[in-house]
């Protein structure tokens, strides 16, 4: 179980961004809250939590905590999925300036 501190600290990121983003707090029961940001904190660690909810904020069009907090692992998957294609389409750029240069 991840301390009071660091899942406070988890909707306080959270809640920093959303009021960056739509100029006002989000509604959030920070009582009910707190098990949901508990458990993405055991489960990946704070500072994942801290990169994985900027990520979110980056490429959502309406973020917003419940899902984030539901659908964490299916955010780390796309992230994941992105960085990938972002290598292979680099390896394929090479590729391609290689095979123009050799003729």
């Amino acid at each position: 179980m991840a301390d009071r501190k660091e899942r406070f600290a988890l909707l306080s990121r959270y809640s920093k961004l959303h009021a960056i983003k739509y100029e006002a707090k989000p509604q959030l029961n920070l009582n009910v809250e707190q098990w949901a940001a508990d458990a993405l904190v055991d489960s990946y660690g704070l500072q994942v939590c801290y990169d994985l909810l900027q990520y979110y904020f980056d490429v959502s069009p309406s973020p917003n905590w419940k899902y984030f907090a539901n659908y964490a692992q299916d955010i780390i998957d796309r992230q994941e999925q992105y960085r990938q294609d972002l290598k292979e389409r680099k390896e394929r750029r090479e590729q391609a300036r290689k095979w123009l240069s050799e003729n």
